[in-house]
Protein backbone atom coordinates (compact mmCIF):
# COMPACT_ATOMS: atom_id res chain seq x y z
CA UNK A 1 0.00 0.00 0.00
CA UNK A 2 3.14 2.26 0.66
CA UNK A 3 5.21 2.24 -2.24
CA UNK A 4 1.49 2.40 -4.13
CA UNK A 5 0.90 5.26 -2.82
CA UNK A 6 4.91 6.61 -2.93
CA UNK A 7 4.93 5.82 -6.95
CA UNK A 8 1.63 7.62 -7.39
CA UNK A 9 3.25 11.00 -5.79
CA UNK A 10 5.95 10.17 -7.37
CA UNK A 11 4.61 10.27 -10.97
CA UNK A 12 2.35 13.54 -10.41
CA UNK A 13 5.85 15.26 -8.89
CA UNK A 14 7.18 13.88 -11.96
CA UNK A 15 3.94 14.62 -14.43
CA UNK A 16 1.15 16.79 -12.59
CA UNK A 17 -2.14 16.25 -13.92
CA UNK A 18 -6.11 16.48 -13.10
CA UNK A 19 -7.39 17.61 -9.68
CA UNK A 20 -4.47 15.43 -7.94
CA UNK A 21 -2.18 17.82 -10.22
CA UNK A 22 -3.13 20.89 -8.99
CA UNK A 23 -2.73 20.05 -5.32
CA UNK A 24 0.55 18.94 -6.07
CA UNK A 25 1.00 21.96 -7.74
CA UNK A 26 0.28 23.75 -4.26
CA UNK A 27 2.42 21.88 -3.00
CA UNK A 28 5.56 22.43 -4.75
CA UNK A 29 5.08 25.55 -4.42
CA UNK A 30 5.51 26.10 -0.47
CA UNK A 31 7.60 23.26 -0.51
CA UNK A 32 10.17 25.24 -3.46
CA UNK A 33 9.81 28.36 -2.03
CA UNK A 34 13.02 29.30 -0.45
CA UNK A 35 15.01 26.93 -3.28
CA UNK A 36 13.36 28.91 -5.75
CA UNK A 37 14.42 32.31 -4.24
CA UNK A 38 17.32 31.05 -3.95
CA UNK A 39 18.12 30.23 -7.35
CA UNK A 40 16.52 33.60 -8.65
CA UNK A 41 19.02 35.62 -6.36
CA UNK A 42 21.89 33.70 -8.07
CA UNK A 43 20.79 34.48 -11.61
CA UNK A 44 22.04 38.54 -11.56
CA UNK A 45 18.48 38.64 -13.63
CA UNK A 46 17.86 42.23 -14.22
CA UNK A 47 15.79 44.70 -16.43
CA UNK A 48 15.48 43.39 -20.07
CA UNK A 49 16.90 39.43 -19.62
CA UNK A 50 15.11 37.00 -20.86
CA UNK A 51 14.90 34.14 -18.53
CA UNK A 52 13.81 30.39 -19.14
CA UNK A 53 11.69 28.35 -16.12
CA UNK A 54 12.15 24.93 -17.13
CA UNK A 55 9.15 23.21 -15.60
CA UNK A 56 7.78 26.08 -14.01
CA UNK A 57 4.92 23.61 -11.85
CA UNK A 58 2.92 26.41 -10.22
CA UNK A 59 4.63 28.97 -11.72
CA UNK A 60 6.51 30.44 -8.04
CA UNK A 61 9.41 32.64 -9.84
CA UNK A 62 7.35 34.34 -12.07
CA UNK A 63 6.43 37.34 -10.10
CA UNK A 64 10.16 37.77 -8.60
CA UNK A 65 11.00 37.64 -12.15
CA UNK A 66 9.11 40.50 -13.16
CA UNK A 67 9.89 42.37 -10.54
CA UNK A 68 13.13 42.49 -11.49
CA UNK A 69 12.22 43.72 -14.59
CA UNK A 70 13.08 40.32 -16.93
CA UNK A 71 10.76 38.50 -19.12
CA UNK A 72 9.86 35.23 -18.34
CA UNK A 73 9.51 31.94 -20.83
CA UNK A 74 8.34 28.72 -19.17
CA UNK A 75 8.19 25.59 -20.16
CA UNK A 76 6.50 22.61 -18.81
CA UNK A 77 6.34 19.21 -19.84
CA UNK A 78 3.09 19.19 -18.13
CA UNK A 79 0.13 20.44 -20.45
CA UNK A 80 -2.28 21.00 -17.23
CA UNK A 81 0.46 23.06 -15.49
CA UNK A 82 1.07 24.73 -18.43
CA UNK A 83 -2.55 25.26 -19.38
CA UNK A 84 -3.16 26.94 -15.79
CA UNK A 85 -0.34 29.53 -15.84
CA UNK A 86 -1.87 30.49 -19.10
CA UNK A 87 -5.35 31.74 -17.74
CA UNK A 88 -4.07 32.59 -14.64
CA UNK A 89 -1.40 35.27 -15.85
CA UNK A 90 -3.31 36.20 -19.22
CA UNK A 91 -2.44 39.81 -19.11
CA UNK A 92 1.36 39.06 -18.60
CA UNK A 93 1.73 36.70 -21.67
CA UNK A 94 -1.01 39.51 -23.73
CA UNK A 95 1.67 41.93 -22.13
CA UNK A 96 4.96 39.95 -23.75
CA UNK A 97 6.30 39.64 -20.26
CA UNK A 98 5.73 35.81 -19.85
CA UNK A 99 5.67 33.31 -23.02
CA UNK A 100 4.87 29.51 -22.02
CA UNK A 101 4.98 26.42 -23.64
CA UNK A 102 4.63 22.56 -23.37
CA UNK A 103 7.82 20.93 -23.72
CA UNK A 104 10.59 18.56 -22.63
CA UNK A 105 14.11 18.96 -21.86
CA UNK A 106 15.08 16.60 -24.53
CA UNK A 107 13.64 18.94 -27.49
CA UNK A 108 12.94 22.49 -26.28
CA UNK A 109 11.00 24.63 -28.35
CA UNK A 110 13.12 27.66 -28.88
CA UNK A 111 15.77 28.81 -31.65
CA UNK A 112 19.41 28.72 -30.76
CA UNK A 113 20.43 31.49 -28.34
CA UNK A 114 16.42 32.94 -27.31
CA UNK A 115 17.19 33.56 -23.63
CA UNK A 116 19.72 35.04 -21.44
CA UNK A 117 19.30 32.88 -18.07
CA UNK A 118 18.07 29.67 -16.92
CA UNK A 119 16.74 27.93 -14.29
CA UNK A 120 15.23 24.96 -13.19
CA UNK A 121 14.15 23.39 -9.42
CA UNK A 122 13.88 20.21 -8.73
CA UNK A 123 13.35 18.79 -12.46
CA UNK A 124 16.47 16.99 -12.77
CA UNK A 125 15.66 13.83 -11.66
CA UNK A 126 13.30 13.64 -14.51
CA UNK A 127 15.79 14.08 -16.95
CA UNK A 128 16.68 10.15 -18.24
CA UNK A 129 19.28 11.31 -20.96
CA UNK A 130 21.42 14.33 -19.18
CA UNK A 131 23.97 14.78 -21.49
CA UNK A 132 21.26 15.38 -24.71
CA UNK A 133 19.01 17.94 -22.11
CA UNK A 134 22.43 19.75 -20.94
CA UNK A 135 22.88 19.84 -24.60
CA UNK A 136 19.67 21.98 -25.01
CA UNK A 137 20.39 23.72 -22.42
CA UNK A 138 23.40 24.63 -23.79
CA UNK A 139 22.01 25.77 -27.55
CA UNK A 140 18.84 27.90 -26.17
CA UNK A 141 21.57 29.53 -23.98
CA UNK A 142 22.82 33.16 -25.12
CA UNK A 143 26.45 33.30 -25.03
CA UNK A 144 27.91 34.38 -21.20
CA UNK A 145 24.51 33.55 -20.58
CA UNK A 146 24.03 31.63 -16.79
CA UNK A 147 22.68 28.67 -16.15
CA UNK A 148 21.06 27.53 -12.45
CA UNK A 149 20.06 24.14 -11.73
CA UNK A 150 18.59 23.50 -7.97
CA UNK A 151 17.79 20.34 -6.43
CA UNK A 152 17.44 18.75 -2.67
CA UNK A 153 20.25 16.45 -1.48
CA UNK A 154 20.09 12.88 -2.17
CA UNK A 155 19.94 11.78 1.24
CA UNK A 156 16.45 13.91 1.60
CA UNK A 157 14.54 12.10 -1.46
CA UNK A 158 15.17 8.47 -0.24
CA UNK A 159 11.42 8.49 -0.02
CA UNK A 160 10.60 9.00 -3.53
CA UNK A 161 9.81 5.88 -6.05
CA UNK A 162 13.47 5.44 -7.40
CA UNK A 163 11.86 3.92 -10.77
CA UNK A 164 10.35 7.78 -11.55
CA UNK A 165 12.97 9.80 -9.71
CA UNK A 166 16.55 9.51 -11.16
CA UNK A 167 18.71 11.04 -7.76
CA UNK A 168 22.10 12.90 -9.08
CA UNK A 169 24.68 14.28 -6.80
CA UNK A 170 25.57 18.08 -7.38
CA UNK A 171 29.06 17.00 -8.47
CA UNK A 172 27.90 14.81 -10.78
CA UNK A 173 26.09 17.71 -12.21
CA UNK A 174 28.17 20.08 -12.06
CA UNK A 175 31.06 17.51 -13.95
CA UNK A 176 27.77 16.56 -16.71
CA UNK A 177 27.64 20.53 -16.92
CA UNK A 178 31.26 20.96 -18.06
CA UNK A 179 31.40 18.22 -20.43
CA UNK A 180 28.14 19.69 -22.03
CA UNK A 181 30.24 22.95 -23.03
CA UNK A 182 29.11 25.37 -19.77
CA UNK A 183 32.36 26.67 -17.90
CA UNK A 184 33.27 27.65 -14.30
CA UNK A 185 30.72 25.27 -13.51
CA UNK A 186 30.46 25.56 -9.51
CA UNK A 187 28.22 24.24 -6.47
CA UNK A 188 26.70 26.51 -3.69
CA UNK A 189 25.21 24.50 -0.69
CA UNK A 190 23.22 27.02 1.50
CA UNK A 191 23.40 25.81 5.13
CA UNK A 192 22.06 22.82 6.46
CA UNK A 193 22.89 20.88 3.20
CA UNK A 194 19.28 19.50 2.79
CA UNK A 195 19.72 21.94 -1.06
CA UNK A 196 22.51 22.58 -3.32
CA UNK A 197 22.80 25.26 -6.69
CA UNK A 198 24.46 24.01 -9.23
CA UNK A 199 25.52 27.19 -11.01
CA UNK A 200 27.17 27.74 -14.48
CA UNK A 201 27.98 29.89 -17.68
CA UNK A 202 27.65 29.72 -21.08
Amino acid sequence: MISRVRAALSRQLSHPSGTGGKVIARLMNSGNRDLNEQAIARLDAQRGTRVLDLGFGGGLTFAPLWERGATVVGIDRAGDMVAAARARHADEVAAGRLELHEGDVARLPLADGAVDRILTVNTVYFWPDLAAALGELHRVLAPNGRVVLAIRDMKVMQQVDHTVFMLRSPDELATALQTAGFTDAAVETPPGGKTHLIIATR
